[in-house]
């Protein structure tokens, strides 16, 4: 089982990161296997978890390890951040081997690590972290220009304390706006956490004539929303919506961990222009 885990076919690639000087040059890099973990904890309760990365067309690379705080932005791009520096880390829950090492051309390392709850009768609701992977910086020439290129994968992990979970959101506000350049249409759409976990939201935008029917359905993008946290949808308007389109109405499924949420679906509509 082992043997057939670490063999990087097997392997689905995680959340990659590349930085480099030139967004072009990043070919190739690291993966991650599996990309996150969904702990449901009991205060004063410990798991061990273990995560694998690999590469696939690289050279042999030194691979340091850390734990990381991150957050996302409304626009679901992800900002990783310094242990602690976010109300609900889960940074110091994670104990980990921290040694670099060395990956090898296609190969695989796998990590063990322990994440441990508090056993403080005050948590609530959801926490987390994520184990990070990071590539030394190394020289990348892609016609003619060389820029240090450095990679790093993030193993997120999410823990919720069991028993204390009040999933809940709200949809703040649905508009149509206009690019100021190209004249093309989207909808905006703001859903907010009002409760105390994260949250996994799906959904559809439909389109409807003037006799009621739907003459359109584009499924939204799964979207993480955190705790106390927003998520702001952009959705770009299809480019053969039928000239009788007269309403747009966006409904959005929210799932919180382990698949609970209780709630209505997320609704809201606005008069195309």
């Amino acid at each position: 089982m082992l043997r057939t885990l670490l063999n990087p076919r097997n392997l689905i690639p995680g959340v990659l990161l590349f930085f480099s000087f030139h967004a072009a040059l990043a070919q190739v890099g690291i993966g991650v296997a599996p990309p996150r973990f969904e702990l449901v904890l009991a205060p004063g309760e410990s798991t061990t978890e273990n995560a694998a990365v690999f590469s696939k067309n690289t050279p042999d690379q030194q691979i340091t390890v850390s734990i990381v705080d991150w957050t996302s932005r409304p626009d679901g791009s992800l900002v990783a951040l310094e242990p602690g520096s976010v109300p609900y880390s889960a940074s110091h829950w994670i104990l980990a081997n921290l040694d670099p090492f060395t990956l090898e051309r296609d190969g695989a390392h796998s990590i063990r690590f322990t994440v441990s709850a508090p056993a403080d009768p005050n948590l609530e609701g959801s926490y987390w972290a994520a184990l990070a992977f990071t590539t030394e910086p190394r020289p990348v020439n892609r016609k003619g220009i060389v820029a240090l290129m450095r990679t790093r994968a993030l193993v997120i992990v999410y823990v919720t304390v069991q028993g204390t979970e009040q999933p809940a959101a709200e949809l703040q506000g649905v508009t149509v706006v206009t690019g100021e350049e190209d004249g093309k249409r989207f909808l905006v759409a703001d859903v907010a956490n009002t409760g105390n976990v994260y949250l996994r939201l799906n959904g559809e935008l439909r389109f409807v004539d003037t006799a009621g029917e739907v003459v359109r359905r584009v499924p939204l993008p799964e979207r993480v929303l955190l705790r106390e946290g927003l998520v702001r949808y952009r959705l770009p308007f299809p480019e053969d919506l039928p000239q009788g389109a007269i309403l747009a109405q966006v409904e959005i499924q929210p799932q919180g961990p382990a698949g609970g949420y209780g709630g209505p679906p997320l609704y809201g509509e606005v008069a195309l222009p």
